[in-house]
């Protein structure tokens, strides 16, 4: 057994291993492993000699757009031998359903000298759009409520199904953490532990909390994804701004493995804010996803402001309040045994064209952005080519607009300016 980083460190000694004899390979995880980083490059120069690979992993797509080693590749998008998925884990009593509660709400803030005022449901340019989901999750008047509803289930949980269930809220950096693990004790009356990726105790910090089962919750940033099993997780609070499909799917991840001796089907919660690309992930997530390798947006664009520190003269929030708006995925919480409830659901075609038009609408901000041609006139442009207005598309008219716009991001736009 060894890890990607020893291939790395000496790649010719495995080929020479796998040249000698046939050999199989078991790769775990093999997503950390994109073609552009160095751990790809060694990981082919290795293991191409190799007569079998056997390809593990639970999230087959990277952020970063980087196509994995020895994945096989068929019009951009990855083919599996054999998936499992979240579908088939559920009706195997392998993984619970998981419901996310979604949460609107009225926000202000300031940004280079002017007020803005919205909600999740307006359509905004990128950089507003991140500076609304920095505003819900800085404001105790949105996370709050949030935080003090989804302390409501866990406290249900607890009484009505499993005494030690637990709660995790994943949070921005290291002060938002602390922040939060405050805001939790004012709304709730418990304390919160806080794990943090500089904190040396912090995987201590995660194994303790695993075990000591009266410990209600747990405020993480960067500690709790892949590798980190706590079964009795069941209510999660997205108060992170990392809007990765992977990073999302791994935090799902931590509250959906199945616990023998309790009873089913042991929903899990993760509450979230109605931003439109983490609804998007949400009502996706009980689909089996093929990697594809050009995501909505860059990668660049995904991980709202990273490291970027926003000045105070630029950007503050103001206010915020939160409102319950919808329960994604409720239709999986029907009672055990009917086998309906790991059925995809019948999806309406009003939510089909919703769906569909909250992507078009995060495309047409992503051209504008690198082409510098405003909203108004690439919807003209898009009209010209598709003979459709946006409001007025059907289902495959909008698909087609998708299309076009999913064009100009990758090659540029070529349309009238």
């Amino acid at each position: 057994v060894v890890t990607y980083q020893q291939v790395c460190l000496a790649p010719e000694i495995f080929q020479r291993v796998c040249k000698s004899k046939k050999t199989l390979l078991i790769f775990d995880e093999l997503h950390h492993a994109g073609d552009g980083k160095n751990w790809g490059k060694a990981l082919r120069s290795a293991f191409d000699p190799a007569v079998f690979r056997l390809i593990l992993s639970g999230t087959p797509f990277r952020s970063d757009n980087n196509p994995i080693p020895f994945i096989r590749y068929e019009h951009d998008e990855s083919r599996a031998d054999f998936a499992y998925g979240y579908t088939e884990a559920i009706r195997d009593n392998v993984c619970r359903p998981i419901v996310f509660p979604s949460y609107e709400g009225e926000l202000s803030w300031l940004s280079e000298g002017q007020e803005h005022h919205a909600t999740f449901e307006d359509g905004l340019k990128f950089n507003r759009q991140r500076e609304r989901l920095k505003t819900a999750l800085l404001q105790d008047t949105w996370l709050g409520p949030v935080i003090t509803d989804a302390h409501a289930q866990l406290t249900r949980l607890r009484k009505e199904e499993q005494p030690d269930a637990g709660g995790l809220i994943v949070c921005m950096d290291q002060d938002h953490a602390r922040w939060v693990a405050e805001l939790v004790a004012r709304v709730t009356g418990t304390k919160a532990e806080v794990a943090v990726s500089d904190d040396p105790a912090a995987s201590q910090t995660i194994e303790a909390f695993g075990m000591h089962k009266k410990q209600q919750w747990l405020v993480a940033v960067n500690m709790v994804s892949e590798g980190v099993d706590i079964p009795r997780l069941r209510v999660g609070v997205y108060g992170t701004n990392v809007i990765t499909e992977m990073y999302f799917r791994q935090v799902v991840g931590r509250f959906v493995r199945m616990q023998e001796g309790l009873p089913k089907p042991q929903r899990a919660w993760l509450y979230l804010p109605k931003d439109p690309v983490l609804v998007h992930y949400a009502k996706q997530i009980k689909a089996e996803r093929d990697h594809v390798l050009e995501e909505i947006m860059p990668a660049g664009q995904r991980d709202l402001f990273g490291r970027v520190t926003i000045s105070t003269n630029e950007y503050v929030p103001l206010m915020a309040v939160a409102r319950m708006d919808s329960l994604i995925g409720e239709d999986e919480t029907r009672s055990e045994g009917d086998a309906a409830a790991v059925q995809e659901p019948a999806v309406s075609l009003y939510e089909q064209k919703q769906d569909l038009r909250d992507l078009h609408r995060l495309l047409v901000s992503a051209v504008s952005r690198t082409s510098g041609v405003d909203h108004r006139k690439l919807n003209a442009e898009l009209i010209a080519r598709t003979g459709s207005r946006v409001d007025q598309a059907t289902v495959e008219q909008l698909k087609k607009r998708i299309q076009q716009l999913e064009k100009w991001k990758d090659r540029g736009y070529d349309g009238k300016r």
